[in-house]
């Protein structure tokens, strides 16, 4: 416990530290993503792709086997995507999404390619590997770098990221500790109750409206999004919006234990003692990253 701890308080140490960086200038913050995507895509390559040891010696073949060719493909995807949409939106005022949207379909160009070019190592198969590798987590890290880049409370969307799963995470596991009860997914995550699930929901909410009070108060922001009009809109939006963030990053949680579950793996990775690798860390960062940028889009901006 005290192990988890610690590695909990560094990693938090990193996340402030980046903020706080931020705010000398907005494209800092893209090198975390890029830490994230990097490290995140060498865990999903050797969690699907790669052959394991068992307990007793036995060699465990890998769950969705690439050729080097094809693993080059995805390494190449996760080290080329943030600099290039940085280099995009250096030459060209927010046209960094352009450069996302081309490196991925030359991509999935270049891994179809494969099949003539390495026809020898490569299949179909590999191909789906591939591009489940560079889509997760890389592709849908590129959410948080467009909230980055949001016009207008862009730190806000961030924030609402990196504090809303995190206080979900932990609310989820206090409740659930405390209340029990019925199991939530007994078959995908057996320690998951019905509980915790609603004590993270409740939670969730409360975080992403005390964060939005703190924000107006530290900035000045005033909101003007959709029902702008009513004194109530934005407290309303953005408990809707805590709400749905919150169930976002429960469900990626048991989406990544799926994952491991098939894959037949306890952790991700070994990078953070206690926590496992950082996609154990970040597995519903990545789907609320997705969701606040969308809400942002239709409801807030």
């Amino acid at each position: 416990m005290l192990k988890r701890i610690v590695t909990g308080a560094v990693y938090v140490a990193v996340i402030v530290a980046f903020f706080a960086l931020r705010a000398v200038d907005p494209r800092f913050f893209g090198i975390l993503v890029y830490a994230f995507s990097l490290i995140g895509t060498y865990e999903m390559v050797h969690a699907l792709a790669h052959e394991r040891i068992g307990a007793d010696g036995e060699v465990i073949p890998a769950v969705m086997p690439m050729s080097r060719a094809q693993k080059a493909c995805v390494y190449g995807y996760a080290v080329l995507f943030t600099p290039a949409y940085y280099l995009a939106e250096f030459l060209y005022e927010r046209a960094g999404y352009r450069s996302m949207i081309t490196l991925s379909f030359l991509f999935g160009l270049v891994l179809f390619c494969l099949l003539v070019a390495d026809h020898k190592n490569s299949d179909v198969k590999g191909i789906g590997s591939a591009m489940v590798c560079g889509f997760y987590p890389t592709a849908i890290l590129s959410t948080m770098l467009l909230i980055n880049s949001l016009p207008d409370a862009s730190a806000l969307g961030l924030l609402l990221i990196f504090v809303i799963s995190p206080v979900t995470d932990t609310a989820a596991f206090f409740v659930g500790s405390l209340v029990r009860g019925k199991k939530l997914c007994p078959t995908i995550s057996p320690n998951k109750t019905i509980s915790g699930a609603v004590g993270g929901l409740i939670f969730g909410s409360g975080a992403s409206v005390l964060l939005y009070w703190l924000y107006t108060l530290a900035t000045g922001y005033e909101y003007a999004g959709v029902l702008s009009g009513w004194a109530g809109a934005p407290w309303l939006i953005f408990a809707v919006i805590g709400f749905l963030c919150a169930f976002v990053t429960e469900f990626g949680d048991l989406v990544e234990s799926v994952i491991k579950r098939k894959v037949g793996i306890k952790d991700m990775g070994k990078l953070l003692p206690g926590h496992g690798g950082i996609l154990d860390r970040i597995d519903g960062t990545l789907f609320a990253s997705l969701f606040v940028y969308l809400a942002f889009l239709l409801l807030v901006m």
